[in-house]
């Protein structure tokens, strides 16, 4: 997909990721590096978790959402800078062999001051092959506006 850029970007406008399966290699790997809680990457306490086996850090989840909203390829060229991220919420935790599918609705829409650009809160929903909210949350973003001859 070509990247939308803030004059084309429409309140309401809705897309979706392609899907993507967490392996349980992926979760280990990442929780090593970066959330080291024995959910993430101890089987056997895992196991005995009120979990009942390992999950996906929620911060590996929200990167994984970030990379589903990018490869839709709406702001490769559009995206000024990222603001801030708002409203995150964990709702169901993620496991191996999950396979995630991100929906992104354009929220907001707002000129600015700058008049190169303007401000676009896109809303996220990251589902799972069941079609359950695992997470959701909110990007603000500065958008290139389209180039004028």
């Amino acid at each position: 997909m070509a990247s939308i850029f803030f004059d084309d970007f429409e309140v309401g406008q809705t897309f979706v990721s392609v899907g993507r399966t967490v392996m349980e290699a992926e979760i280990v790997s990442f929780a090593h590096s970066y959330d080291p809680q024995s959910m993430h990457i101890n089987s056997v306490r895992a196991n005995a978790s009120p979990f009942g086996g390992i999950i996906a850090s929620g911060f590996h989840t929200l990167s994984i959402a970030w990379w589903l909203f990018l490869k839709l390829g709406l702001v490769e060229d559009s995206m000024k800078i990222g603001i801030g991220v708002d409203e995150l919420r964990w709702q169901r935790p993620v496991r191996p062999g999950d396979t995630l599918t991100l929906t992104v609705e354009i929220a907001e829409k707002k000129q600015t001051s700058a008049n190169d650009s303007g401000r676009v809160v896109f809303a996220h929903a990251l589902k799972n092959q069941d079609a359950e909210v695992v997470m959701t949350y909110r990007s603000l973003n500065l958008i290139w506006k389209k180039a004028t001859p």
